[in-house]
């Protein structure tokens, strides 16, 4: 008969106590944040800063003092980080000349302080996520994605009243739909990066088939986005970066063009399809050089909630960022993006195919709408950014060792 003795090592408690408040602030983000906004949406809100906070104090009690400001100047001197800074800078600016008072400065720092938190839980996140922590991710995701097609399967929101913002951009259900969209790539990317890519194969298809149950707007388009990228760069993403870099910063500098060639082409008479670009194509035309300074943060939702837009106008983040911060928001919003493709292309080959897939029907999401400057789609967005670190801090080859021999002893009695 064998018995197990463990070796005699000694436990650091604050090692410990760091590990378990890092576990709990991943819990919270990606399990219970992903499933709770299914029932209500409001949760999110509240999720997302207790999650930070508990990685912030995870790192704080850390005995390794150099691992508790690592990762944060890791992740706050990334090119893409740099460039959603300037975006953010250059959205304070405008807060001068916006043609409306008090709504739009409120929004802009509860848009500013969603950020902050996502770069909090980014930058206090272990330089290397550890195995259990990782897991966390994919079972959340597996988890929301049967709970979403549960609730579309039982009709859960289609007895009930809705607010204005709820039928411009969804429902709760409607709104975790592009939410998942987003994460189930990361999520996936973490199963194969582990070998597990049949594992991998039923998230993906169990996560494409919720998000088309959810009943968001536009959702489709994103989806299909990311399967096809996922195609094109998987064995080859160091090349498909190199492509799919510079189209994603073309698609949002130029996307006015396209409006405009609509515009002139239907001359105010485009089909249902081609409306909104349409409305974009005439809005452009008609402003002047206020279309290439932007009307000021919170000039395009405020603009259509008191009526001075078309209710035709796009609802995506590509427009309201060409309305209101004009070409130097969208120049650094391109930028961004760029930056993005560019470093996750980098990564392992068996996760960077994820990413780029994630990265891509993330950018569709920006170009169709919905979401925009909503706080609810900043905060999935920020949620989606954390999903992406932590995957990537995932990549270091660790294999579960052996039972050495000494460990096994013969039990005489």
């Amino acid at each position: 008969m064998t018995a197990f003795t463990p070796p005699h090592t000694k436990e650091n408690p604050a090692l410990e106590a760091g590990r378990l408040l890092t576990r709990i602030g991943v819990f919270l983000l990606f399990v219970v944040a992903l499933i709770a906004p299914i029932i209500a949406g409001l949760t999110i809100y509240i999720l997302l800063p207790i999650g930070a906070v508990l990685l912030l104090m995870g790192a704080a009690v850390a005995p390794n003092r150099r691992e508790k400001t690592a990762p944060l100047r890791e992740f706050l001197t990334a090119p893409p980080f740099l460039a959603a800074l300037f975006l953010a800078a250059w959205a304070a600016l405008s807060l001068s000349w916006t043609p409306f008072q008090g709504g739009p400065a409120e929004r802009y720092w509860k848009d500013a302080g969603t950020l902050f938190l996502a770069a909090i839980a980014c930058g206090f996140l272990p330089t290397r996520t550890r195995i259990c922590d990782l897991n966390l991710l994919p079972i959340g995701v597996a988890a929301a994605a049967v709970g979403m097609i549960g609730a579309a399967a039982y009709g859960l929101f289609a007895h009930r009243s809705f607010t204005l913002e709820e039928i411009l951009d969804g429902d709760a259900l409607a709104r975790s739909g592009v939410g998942l969209v987003l994460i189930m790539w990361p999520a996936a990317g973490a199963l194969a990066m582990r070998g597990k890519w049949r594992f991998a194969a039923a998230l993906m298809l169990v996560s494409g088939l919720a998000v088309l149950l959810s009943g968001a707007q536009n959702v489709a388009p994103p989806l299909i986005a990311g399967f096809a990228i996922f195609g094109l760069s998987f064995g080859r993403p160091r090349e498909a970066r190199l492509w799919l870099a510079p189209i994603a910063a073309a698609a949002i500098l130029f996307s006015p063009l396209l409006a405009l060639g609509v515009r002139f082409l239907y001359h105010g008479h485009a089909p249902e399809l081609l409306k909104s670009l349409d409305v974009w194509g005439h809005i452009f035309a008609s402003g002047g050089v206020r279309s290439l300074l932007g009307h000021g943060f919170g000039s395009a939702i405020y603009g259509l909630f008191g009526g001075y837009l078309d209710p035709k106008s796009p609802r995506s983040l590509a427009f309201q960022i060409w309305f209101d911060l004009g070409i130097v928001g969208a120049g650094a919003f391109a930028l961004a993006a760029y930056e993005a493709v560019s470093f996750v292309g980098l990564a392992r080959p068996s996760l960077a195919p994820f990413l780029l897939a994630g990265l891509s029907a993330g950018l569709v999401v920006c170009l169709l709408g919905p979401a925009g400057e909503q706080l609810w789609a900043f905060t999935l967005e920020g949620l989606a950014v954390v999903a992406f670190v932590m995957v990537m801090r995932g990549q270091f080859g660790k294999k579960r060792p052996h039972l050495p021999r000494w460990a096994i002893v013969d039990d005489e009695d």
